[in-house]
């Protein structure tokens, strides 16, 4: 560390795409001479990516936001500046709660807000204009030297009762395909061996342009730079289409389908304001998998909407049953201000909704249980993440999402060049599976 150079340290909270806007952050900063520090060293500046999306997630920001005034308070650092979707959705109350902290930022002008840091300053946010980066931002990694992520588009234009983020993050705004391309070819001249499109709505991307979805030229154009692994998130199920199908067919590109229905009753769908029946779910599915014999499809689903009968709380959980989706995930509703689905009554109890998230995390098990016996003994490419314990190490196979479907265990020794390698997959307890390098 230079005497008398600026350092700043991270907290980045929430999902992929924040980490993407830390990452470019701390790019900005670096081009500044600033010098990006362990969160675990003592710092000039800590920035703290909130996240503002469900209460779990708000209370994690507030907790952290504590923690680093504590930090402050007791000279471990000299300035904290919070950032992200929580101080864009809360920013007068955070103002009023939190006037120990240095910058308090939103989601937009985060090249003003490397400046400010750069300059030692306090300056209130204005929030000019809405943020969309390109590939000729740098980027500091956070992540293992062989997986990253590329935001493909900001925003939303979906009007889901339940949700919050088209008030952060404003309209959707999607990126050219040769800037994504060209940020793609980047990474994978650096020894990226998996890239993650990421978007709120990854089905939506070019819409925004006019006209049909542009997915299916992105994933042409990525497919054409022999990137070994190329995942796409989130997208819209009611937005897909047999020539979105097709072209998870294009080299490179996992046949990862990751689509959250959210929930599949009409009545309830109707009032968080969603497409999609069972029917329609059900053919989608069978599409996907008869068009890609290795797809693998996540979902999430909300229990406890507001007005969620047992009826249709059963019709979720014979759906999630009956698909045998591989990888699901059970949210809680939340209640945020300002959504739609926060002024609706008929709310249901916290004891009815662990008993039904409970029922669907059983659903889940099942489906997981088949899903591995159907692996078992199959060879598998995979992506190796660091040393695990007895000389092991854990890492991840093409039907593994970061963070959300747990690892694979290989009985070899962590090698540092981080490469991808085969392994035959030997047993598996429930999200954990256990492989042998061939």
């Amino acid at each position: 560390m230079e005497d008398n150079k600026t350092t700043v340290s991270f907290v980045s909270l929430g999902c992929f795409k924040n980490l993407v806007d830390t990452e470019v952050v701390g790019g900005l900063l670096e081009k500044k001479n600033i010098e990006i520090v362990s969160p675990y060293e003592q710092a000039d500046w800590l920035l703290i990516n909130t996240c503002g999306f469900i209460r779990d997630a708000k209370e994690e920001s507030i907790d952290e936001i504590l923690k680093a005034l504590e930090q402050k308070e007791k000279g471990e650092i000299k300035h904290v500046a919070v950032f992200g979707c929580l101080t864009q959705r809360y920013s007068k109350d955070l103002q009023e709660e939190f006037k120990d902290v240095d910058i308090l930022w939103g989601v937009n002008d985060l090249e003003e807000l490397a400046e400010i840091i750069a300059q030692n300053k306090k300056e209130k946010y204005r929030d000019k204009e809405l943020f969309l980066y390109d590939e000729n931002y740098k980027r500091i990694i956070t992540t293992t030297p062989n997986v990253t992520f590329i935001k493909i588009s900001e925003g939303c234009n979906m009007k889901c009762s339940f949700c919050a983020i088209p008030q952060i993050r404003g309209s959707y705004r999607s990126r050219a395909i040769d800037s994504i391309a060209a940020e793609a070819a980047k990474y994978k001249d650096m020894g990226f061996r998996e890239i993650n499109l990421i978007s709120q709505n990854s089905t939506y991307f070019g819409k925004d342009r006019g006209g049909k979805s542009e997915l299916p030229q992105l994933l042409a154009e990525i497919g054409k730079l022999g990137i070994p692994w190329v995942r796409v998130l989130y997208l819209m199920p009611e937005e897909v289409t047999d020539e979105i199908i097709a072209a998870f067919s294009a080299p490179s590109i996992i046949p990862y389908f990751d689509l959250p229905f959210q929930h599949v009753a009409a009545d309830v769908l109707k009032k968080m304001n969603r497409g999609g029946s069972v029917e329609k779910n059900l053919a989608s599915i069978n599409k996907i998998r008869k068009t890609h014999k290795d797809a693998v499809i996540r979902s999430s689903f909300i229990v406890g909407f507001p007005g969620e009968t047992e009826a249709d709380f059963d019709e979720l959980a014979e759906f999630a049953k009956q698909s045998a989706i591989e990888r699901i995930g059970v949210f809680d509703f939340s209640e945020e201000e300002g959504t739609e689905a926060f002024e609706y009554k008929d709310r249901i109890t916290q004891a009815q909704i662990e008993e039904r998230r409970e029922l669907l995390m059983d659903i889940s098990d099942r489906n997981i249980g088949l899903y591995n016996k159907k692996i078992l003994g199959s060879e598998q490419e995979f992506i190796p993440l660091g040393p695990w314990e007895g000389g092991c190490t854990i890492g991840r196979i093409k039907s593994q999402a970061p963070d959300s479907d747990g690892l694979t265990r290989v009985k070899v020794p962590f090698d540092e060049n981080y490469g991808l390698y085969k392994i035959k997959i030997s047993g598996s307890q429930d999200e954990l599976l256990d492989g042998e390098k061939i």
